[in-house]
């Protein structure tokens, strides 16, 4: 019998014994298994598979030594060898339920536990939650584009056993109303549907009057059971109905048959056929017998045939969900987040493979009824106390600051989307029923927009990340990139420019705008002039990027008038430095634009903090000397320059590429910078 606390990679347990020797074996970690895209553009995925990831987990330590020296030979593995014999998952496990909706990067299973029993857990986790999460979130897309109830019945093409069973499971929590897989029914307690082949039509001969025969003895046999009757052996219209309606009658199966008939298509023009085959059928009086429709149907050919006014009451649906046809590979993974208290991240030239790092949990945020963001925290940080507390909520998109929400308090309720399902042993266990799964997911799904549901172009639903989860990741991820700056440094890579120019707030609203300042178009000129003179140096841009509601403004209280709002011509740098500025590298663009002061409730006067598109921070880009030029001297430029000579670095202020409210305090400024050890030029 295939033990599946064991289908893993040898990897696992290479590392594990790298582990083992060097002491770690009592470090707690924190894996987070989540996906980073689900199949077909849907957005979201269902969650399928837990209970059978607990009775995996549960099952480690049922091996015993003799099983480890078939892979694991050679005297210098006989302590690990021996170590993992006796080995159970003594941890906890966090988990989401199934039937749950799960989003792009949310820890649908976090796993805690001494970091060898939590290794080895991965290649087994990722096996049963890939196959089932494929299979549930396929069959809800093809549920959801039938308006009649579709059945599952794709064994035959599983891959394997075990994924037939369990992908029978899957699909029913995915929506379908039934599954002719027996073993699935008999574990989960429900009943396996099914109805007959050609095979069995044809065993009563090659012959119209074979057919009948088959139909009349398969009534007769199955009385008291539902009747579907496979009509397209021969022909459809000409022969197949005909003997169903003949056979139906002459057995008194009639509209008043309390467990239901009908007949069944395999093959042709579905919608054509189902069309005349109802006509036919109600012409005999049969107006309730069913018509069910098969043969390598789809999400796309279900949407086709009801657009085509096909008069199907039910779908059957085989390989489509059985192997999850169009995406049969889900992208679950499994990442290290926290060893002991310190959070991890796995960082990559790929942005999408950047992981959210530190022990997580989501909420779902609920206002009226329905479903309106979903945001995962660090446990107890202050974004999941204002959550738990209903208190004021803003969230932000993570990678599009200008779309964000804010939640009165007491607007809405919010659940936790993880809960502990697992504990040194015990598993807490999930006394649903698969029908009351199933009713779960349909309840999740009604508690979205019809738009975020649809099967093409869904709408997204918002999900974020809290404040301090994003400040943890991004404090990690500039601290990762300073070291690596450093050690190009030291192994004498390209040489670092010498000058690094700063240009700060050189906004239309600063310049001519709500906040116009002294000498701002000449001191726009002369910094495009050292722009120019300095070729080789790096040039970089910082700007306010407010939110319209930002709290520096005076109807949020604040000193300002409103000023450099997002997607406004004031928040825009001045022309003439997309014109006049020679070199392309030195002109704004995505590479060298930082932003300050987009979060709406921290005012940001220093350009120091300010990060670019993807939340590097400034300080990752600057060299050792600084030339800082830009509006206002009074504010922006002073606190600017405060916090790079606090960092350690040489700073040179243009004086004449400055501009500010007014004369008196822009000299004040200077001799206050100069006496820090600003060098003014």
């Amino acid at each position: 019998m295939l033990n599946i606390s064991y289908c893993s990679d040898k990897y696992q347990y290479t590392m594990g014994k790298s582990f083992f020797d060097n002491g770690m074996k009592d470090r707690i970690a924190v894996f987070n298994l989540f996906f980073r895209k689900a199949p077909d553009n849907n957005n979201w995925a269902v969650v399928s598979g837990i209970r059978e990831a607990l009775q995996m987990i549960a099952g480690l330590g049922s091996e015993d030594i003799s099983f480890f020296e078939k892979f694991l030979p050679g005297e210098e593995y006989r302590p690990f060898r021996e170590y993992l014999a006796g080995m159970k998952f003594t941890g906890k496990v966090y988990a989401m339920k199934e039937g749950e909706i799960a989003f792009p990067k949310e820890p649908i299973i976090t796993i805690v536990g001494p970091i060898i029993e939590a290794q080895v857990l991965e290649t087994p986790l990722l096996c049963i939650m890939n196959h089932q999460m494929a299979i549930a979130t396929k069959a809800s897309r093809v549920t959801r584009a039938a308006s009649h109830p579709v059945s599952e019945f794709g064994s035959r093409r599983a891959h394997g056993p075990w994924a037939a069973e369990y992908g029978a499971k899957a699909a029913f929590i995915g929506g379908c109303a039934s599954t002719s897989n027996i073993l699935t029914g008999v574990e989960f307690g429900f009943e396996s549907s099914g109805t007959m082949a050609h095979s069995y039509t044809t065993s009563f001969g090659c012959s119209i009057e074979g057919e009948y025969k088959a139909f009349d003895t398969y009534i007769k046999t199955h009385r008291g059971e539902g009747l579907i009757l496979l009509v397209d052996t021969f022909d459809t219209l000409k022969c197949g109905v005909k003997n169903a309606i003949k056979a139906f009658k002459a057995n008194g199966i009639d509209d008043s048959y309390p467990q239901g008939y009908g007949i069944r298509l395999d093959s042709g023009d579905l919608a054509y056929l189902s069309v005349k085959c109802r006509e036919m059928l109600d012409a005999a009086g049969l107006k309730n017998c069913k018509i069910f429709a098969t043969n390598s149907l789809d999400e796309y050919i279900i949407s086709d045939l009801e657009k085509q006014g096909a008069r199907i009451d039910s779908y059957g649906v085989g390989d489509a969900i059985a192997t999850s046809k169009h995406n049969p590979c889900f992208g679950n993974v499994y990442k290290l987040v926290q060893v002991d208290d310190e959070p991890i991240l796995k960082r990559s030239e790929d942005k999408v493979k950047l992981i959210n790092p530190g022990f997580q949990v989501t909420y779902r945020i609920i206002q009226e009824g329905k479903f309106k963001a979903d945001v995962t925290c660090l446990r107890g940080d202050s974004f999941a106390k204002i959550i738990e507390n209903s208190e004021e909520l803003h969230i932000t998109d993570e990678n599009d600051e200008t779309k964000y929400t804010t939640f009165p308090a007491g607007s809405y309720t919010s659940k936790p989307l993880q809960t502990l399902v697992y504990d040194n042993g015990k598993i807490f266990e999930d006394t649903r029923t698969i029908f009351e799964k199933r009713d779960y997911y349909k309840a999740n799904l009604a508690s979205f927009n019809d738009t975020q549901t649809r099967i093409i172009n869904p709408h997204y639903y918002k999900v974020d990340i809290s404040d301090d989860l994003y400040d943890l990741k991004m404090r990690l991820i500039n601290r990762l990139i300073h070291q690596i700056n450093i050690m190009q440094e030291q192994e004498g890579g390209p040489a670092a420019k010498r000058f690094t120019h700063v240009v700060v707030d050189m906004l239309y609203d600063f310049i001519d705008g709500s906040m116009a300042c002294a000498n701002a178009e000449k001191a726009v000129a002369k910094c495009v002039e050292i722009i120019n003179r300095y070729p080789n140096d790096q040039v970089l841009y910082v700007m306010d990027h407010h939110p319209v509601n930002h709290c520096s403004f005076k109807e949020q209280g604040g000193p300002w008038p409103p000023h450099c709002v997002m997607q406004t011509h004031g928040g825009e740098i001045h022309q003439d430095f997309y014109t006049k500025v020679e070199k392309p590298d030195h002109r704004p663009s995505r590479k060298n634009m930082f932003f300050k002061g987009v979060n709406p409730k921290k005012e940001q006067y220093s350009g120091f903090e300010s990060h670019d598109s993807e939340g590097i921070e400034l300080n990752n880009y600057l060299t050792k000397n600084v030339l800082v030029s830009g509006i206002a001297t009074e504010y922006c430029i002073r606190e600017t320059c405060f916090d790079l000579v606090k960092a350690g670095y040489n700073v040179f202020l243009q004086e004449e590429g400055l501009a500010y409210i007014d004369r008196d305090g822009h000299n004040r400024t200077l001799n206050e910078l100069a006496r820090i050890g600003v060098k003014i030029v």
